[in-house]
């Protein structure tokens, strides 16, 4: 068997993308990371975890919704070069938007959503359940239908196109795994009072994901240029 056409490294391939992309997205400090580490405060460790599972359960039912309801035999071919354009495009901004704002803002990062931290844990949840909490900032957030339906999707097409439905489920669970492991370590590393937002390190981290997703956004730009000549 070639070993570049062999399904497992096909899948491996799709799990480090949808891990890599994911992770790229969820390292950049917003509305639910804010609430991990208020929620953490009360909770511990354990609050990270929780609230992904509240996370992933709004991905996976919004998923099932682009496959199933959009027809993933028709939809998805039809259209696939218009969509591997806009989900390239997406990618290349959101990387290059992420590289222009990085550079020696990570401090002020740190600042800021600890600040907004310190204000969460004062207020009374109507829901005190972290899981619950991880459902209500991602079905409320105004960024999360447009990053799926610019980016994820794309994801979705490629999985698609290289393992069919399995595909599909490799790319998903990838990305379940970035949030997974990204939100851990912030909760725990947060309930040891340590400082992971702040630094070198950080920038570092987050140049080389936007390079890679820069590189993925270029790939699907000019496939779906091609398909479309």
């Amino acid at each position: 068997m070639d070993l570049l056409a062999s399904p497992v490294l096909i899948g491996a391939s799709l799990l480090v993308i949808g891990f890599i992309t994911g992770l790229s997205g969820a390292l950049i400090p917003g509305p639910m990371l804010a609430y991990v580490l208020a929620d953490t405060l009360k909770k511990g460790a354990l609050s990270g975890p929780l609230t992904v599972l509240g996370h992933i359960s709004v991905e996976l039912l919004l998923i099932l919704a682009l496959v199933l309801g959009l027809g993933i035999t028709s939809y998805f071919l039809e259209f696939k070069s218009l969509v591997y354009v806009v989900g390239g495009i997406a990618l290349v901004l959101m990387s290059v938007t992420t590289i222009r704002s990085v550079r020696g803002t990570s401090e002020d990062a740190s600042i800021a959503v600890r600040g907004s931290a310190l204000r969460w844990r004062g207020f009374r949840y109507a829901y005190h359940s972290s899981v619950a909490g991880g459902i209500l900032f991602t079905a409320f957030n105004p960024a999360f239908i447009p990053w799926w339906v610019t980016i994820g999707y794309p994801l979705l097409l490629q999985g698609f196109e290289w393992l069919a439905l399995a595909g599909i489920a490799l790319v998903s669970i990838g990305h379940f795994m970035s949030d997974l492991t990204w939100y851990s370590f912030v909760s725990y590393s947060f309930s040891r009072g340590e400082r992971f937002l702040v630094g070198k390190r950080y920038e570092l981290i987050m140049l080389g994901l936007a390079l890679f997703v820069i590189t993925l956004g270029v790939f699907f730009f000019i496939k779906g240029v091609t398909g479309l000549v």
